[in-house]
């Protein structure tokens, strides 16, 4: 058993740390979901994820930072420019403490007014909304910075770590009656726990340290942009048929619609996981002229061995694994998971393989996404006289944006390198 794992190549064995670890946060989170869900009455169950929707909202744009920072943290490193890092990383981290510090003086009054809005008595739960959203703006610096040097022990148990105090504190303040105030405050203390222990691996990349050369922001600024187009593009591949659905169905049906999309979250999650691991590292073999092709192969395969295991234990147990995430096992819900499990398979490989050409700086690719997003909405807008049909379009688009992109990745890929004239951030 030994000798098996000593001949596992470390990428793969990243990738089985990673999983496994990201496992674990997600069923941490559900835990803690689950506590709130029971301990919260209807009124401030419904406050509490309001809140955590605007603070998911405004933080979006900061983890697609964090994406920003393991690109180019990952290409100096690979160029052995550490200077660089350092100076990437203490640059931004000052910088963002200026920002967090602007955050937290117009938070401070807005915030007020989203609790009135919300008819949130508790002004304290305002002030904690206020530090939840100024030290949030740490947390892309410091963990991009783990992803693109590979700290991949430090990121995965720093999760752990901060969902594990996360649910302590939790439970501690709900049985203290604290209610939001508890729950938000709960959150704050992981964050900044997270965000203080995060500073001791880069702690050495934090000091003032001027590169070589300029680094070019405005090229970094330049790229948030397509991470930004690909990732609400994707958000709305895989989510926004259910607005679609709310829209054009009756409540129970897209009660009914809502149940079998948890079976399609399940084989999604594999590619989250997987892609934190792929992304550093083909951006840092493309940076050193090295094969990409090994790295990509293997994260498809590893994704699509995932999914289609869940999608067979599925498709073998639906009732079952109906019952465990939600609770009920409705007929119509049953068919339209199976139907979930395909179209799924194919977006979570079509997340792998957009990932890869952000992580190559290929962008061509967007043109063919939100023109997949565009077929998607017109597909659902012009079909749906049942859900099944609704399923039908998504499963066709999934598959057909699939065949674009791993067409495209054979195509731009040669001798495992990138034809270097599509290295350059363009979209046509």
């Amino acid at each position: 058993m030994i000798n098996r794992l000593k001949k596992i190549d470390q990428f793969t064995k990243n990738v089985i740390f990673v999983f496994a670890g990201t496992s674990l946060v997600y069923f941490l989170d559900l835990m803690c979901q689950l506590l709130i869900a029971h301990k919260f009455t209807p009124k401030d169950f419904a406050v509490f994820n309001s809140l955590l929707a605007i603070f998911m909202l405004v933080s979006n744009p900061l983890d697609i930072l964090q994406l920003v920072v393991a690109k180019y943290c990952s290409d100096f490193n690979a160029r052995g420019e550490i200077n660089k890092v350092k100076a990437l990383i203490s640059g931004l981290f000052r910088k963002c403490i200026i920002f967090a510090i602007a955050t937290f003086i117009l938070s401070a009054f807005f915030s007020f007014i989203i609790m009135r809005s919300l008819r949130i008595d508790s002004y304290f739960s305002g002030s904690i909304f206020t530090l939840l959203l100024t030290f949030y703006w740490l947390t892309p610096i410091l963990g991009g910075g783990l992803l693109g040097l590979e700290l991949f022990g430090w990121f995965v148990s720093l999760a752990l770590l901060s969902r594990i105090v996360k649910l302590i504190f939790t439970a501690l303040f709900i049985l203290l009656s604290f209610q939001i105030a508890g729950a938000l405050g709960a959150l704050l203390i992981s964050i900044i726990i997270g965000v203080t222990i995060a500073v001791i691996p880069l702690r050495k990349f934090l000091t003032d340290i001027k590169p070589d050369g300029e680094l070019n922001y405005k090229e970094m600024l330049l790229y948030l942009s397509p991470i930004a187009i690909s990732n609400i593009c994707f958000v709305w591949l895989v989510s926004f048929d259910m607005v679609l659905v709310q829209y054009f169905f009756s409540g129970q049906e897209s009660g009914v619609y809502s149940l079998a999309r948890m079976v399609g979250k399940i084989v999604l999650f594999s590619s989250g996981a997987i892609s934190i691991v792929m992304f550093p590292r083909t951006s840092f073999l493309n940076a050193t002229d090295s094969n990409t092709s090994v790295v990509l192969n293997k994260s498809l395969l590893y994704v699509f061995c995932f999914s289609i295991s869940a999608a067979l234990f599925y498709n073998i147990f639906p009732s079952f694994v109906l019952r465990i995430l939600t609770g009920k096992a409705l007929v119509e819900s049953i068919v339209l998971g199976r139907l979930f499990s395909v179209s799924m398979t194919f977006f979570a490989l079509c997340f792998i393989l957009i990932n890869y050409f952000l992580s190559l700086r290929s962008l061509k690719f967007i043109k063919y996404l939100i023109l997949s997003v565009a077929l998607q909405f017109i597909g659902i807008v012009l079909f749906h006289n049942s859900l099944i049909q609704v399923q039908i379009v998504l499963c066709f688009n999934s598959f057909l944006l699939f065949v674009l992109l791993i067409s495209k990745s054979r195509f731009k890929v040669n001798n495992g390198r990138v034809i270097q004239n599509e290295i350059r951030p363009q979209f046509l």
